[in-house]
């Protein structure tokens, strides 16, 4: 399967998917999200109090190591 193209915004996005599951992302962001989704590259899971909850999937950390990005850095 060919890497999906993501743009830096995607990366920033998965990056504070990593870092907050998602709670704090912005409108433009949210627009991001979805195309994530749709790749398969974001996973959506509900929380005990019926909020959404994100996470990166093995593909999307995959992409991220292969872009030498870590949630972790400053």
């Amino acid at each position: 399967m060919a890497d999906p193209k993501v743009s830096d915004e995607a990366i920033a996005v998965l990056v504070d998917i990593i870092r907050t599951a998602g709670r704090d992302l912005n409108a433009g962001q949210r627009l991001e999200l979805d195309h994530l989704i749709s790749q398969g590259l974001v996973a959506v899971a509900e929380t005990d109090q019926g909020r959404r909850s994100y996470a990166v999937t093995d593909e999307g950390q995959r992409l991220l190591d292969e872009r030498g990005v870590g949630a972790n850095e400053a």
